[in-house]
């Protein structure tokens, strides 16, 4: 069956377009015919063929028709996927781009205050003493856990110095801020890669 199909497919449309015409032609010329005496014993077959011809150049006209249709479809909608992925593209390269850019700024930002923070190191170490308690304060608090026992009150001294504290603060934060960045950056990827997605369904 497939076979014939595959033959049928190859003939040009006009092919059905006249199978259409020539069916109306058989069948007009069977009514003109069967009013004729000598030859209206072929009315029925004429009409007959004119008929098949009629119907069948119909059904692959429009099967023609819906076939076309939906190649030119499929073709718009491969075109629409192929900017999408090339606009998906550009818009990596320039969220990799954002990424790699903030976060030299943040890092750089970093560095500078961690020679800030030698730089007052022994002030800070000369002038400040930091307790037991904010040492388990700080640990507590960098493992999501709440400071108890009695160190978490502890104001005696402790072998921590306070250019320590400063420099893990300093650490912290732009680690922090490197992560930030990060997040920004691929949130507003998903965003622009939704607005994407969204206009090639449309």
């Amino acid at each position: 069956m497939w076979q014939i199909e595959w033959m049928v497919g190859l003939l040009p449309t006009w092919a059905f377009h006249s199978m259409v015409a020539a069916g109306i032609a058989l069948i007009v010329a069977s009514w003109v015919l069967k009013r004729i005496p000598f030859v209206s014993q072929y009315n029925f077959p004429i009409y007959v063929i004119g008929t098949t011809l009629t119907i069948a150049g119909v059904w692959y006209s429009g099967m023609r028709e819906s076939q076309t249709i939906w190649e030119a479809r499929l073709k718009e909608m491969t075109a629409q996927v192929a900017i999408a992925e090339a606009k998906s593209q550009q818009v990596n390269t320039v969220i990799e781009t954002q990424i790699v850019e903030r976060v030299k700024i943040v890092k750089d930002t970093k560095n500078a205050n961690k020679e800030t923070a030698k730089l007052i190191a022994r002030q800070l170490d000369d002038r400040c003493v930091v307790p037991e308690s904010t040492v388990m304060l700080i640990n507590s608090a960098s493992q999501n856990e709440v400071a108890r026992g009695a160190s978490s009150t502890d104001g005696s001294a402790s072998d921590v110095r306070a250019s320590e504290v400063v420099e893990t603060v300093v650490e912290n934060y732009g680690r922090y801020n490197e992560l930030r960045e990060k997040v920004i950056a691929w949130q507003n990827w998903y965003r622009d890669q939704k607005k994407i997605y969204e206009g090639a369904k449309q």
